[in-house]
Parts: structure tokens; C-alpha cells; sequence
């Protein structure tokens, strides 16, 4: 019965530990991908200035084969007051929580309107948009 016992401890022993393991590679692979997201973010913050125009911004991101889509209000704070699509372009992706399918990490180019519409709805690009900032931008995607 005492060898059971201990059988049973030494398991757990050895479980708790490799789970203690596992988590500090997951956190240290984590820093690590952060890391390289700066450095892409950074990459871009240096070469698009806030006040460039969305054309010239998107030529650039054209040029350099980088992929983007639009989508409304990164800072959701100005949704009601913006009629400009932002751009993404995606640089990585996490591990989702069980209710998504997705955790994307996008580099978030933010513009400022060029002609200021004053009633409804409407979304519209203009290539005089102007940047207005560069950040990075998680995104949960296909949830529950």
C-alpha cells in the first residue's frame, strides 16, 4: 500500500513539475514573440510618419508585398465621429482561448479622415486620408 502511495506522489510530483516547465517555455516563447512584433512594428514607425497620406502609406505596404485588409474603428472611441477604414496587416498569430478560433496579431495603420461627413453612416477611403498612428492590434477572431 506504502509503494502505491508513493508511486502516486512521485507522479504528481513529476506532473506538477513538467507542468511548471511547460508554462515557463510557453511565457518565455510568448516574450519572444512579442519581441519580434516590436521589432516589426518598429520597422514600420520608421519608415511611415503620422500625417502621410493612406496613398502613399498603402503604396509602401504594396511595394514591400505586405498584405493588408480594411476594417473599421481601432480606437473605438472615434467610431461614431471617423468615416475611414483602417488598414491590418496581419505579422502573427497566438494561441486562442477555447470560445475562438483565431487570435491574430495585426500591425494597425489608423487614419484620420480627409473630408469630414457630417450625418449617417458611411464608410469610405480616400487616398488623401491622412495617418494618424502605427500600433499593433490583437484580434480574437470566430468566437462563440
Amino acid at each position: 500500500m506504502k509503494r502505491i502511495l508513493l508511486l502516486i506522489l512521485g507522479l504528481a510530483i513529476v506532473g506538477v513539475i513538467g507542468l511548471g516547465i511547460r508554462d515557463e517555455l510557453h511565457k518565455k516563447n510568448q516574450s519572444r514573440r512579442e519581441a519580434g512584433y516590436q521589432s516589426i512594428l518598429r520597422t514600420y514607425t520608421q519608415a511611415l510618419k503620422p500625417g502621410m497620406t493612406r496613398k502613399e502609406v498603402e503604396d509602401y505596404l504594396q511595394a514591400k508585398s505586405s498584405k493588408f485588409r480594411q476594417t473599421c474603428c481601432i480606437d473605438s472611441s472615434e467610431s461614431s465621429k471617423r468615416h475611414s477604414w483602417d488598414d491590418l496587416t496581419k505579422i502573427g498569430q497566438e494561441d486562442a482561448p477555447w470560445f475562438c478560433s483565431e487570435h491574430n496579431v495585426y500591425i494597425a495603420f489608423q487614419f484620420i479622415d480627409h473630408v469630414r461627413i457630417e450625418t449617417g453612416f458611411q464608410m469610405k477611403d480616400d487616398d488623401l486620408d491622412t495617418l494618424k498612428a502605427i500600433t499593433l492590434y490583437h484580434q480574437l477572431e470566430t468566437c462563440l
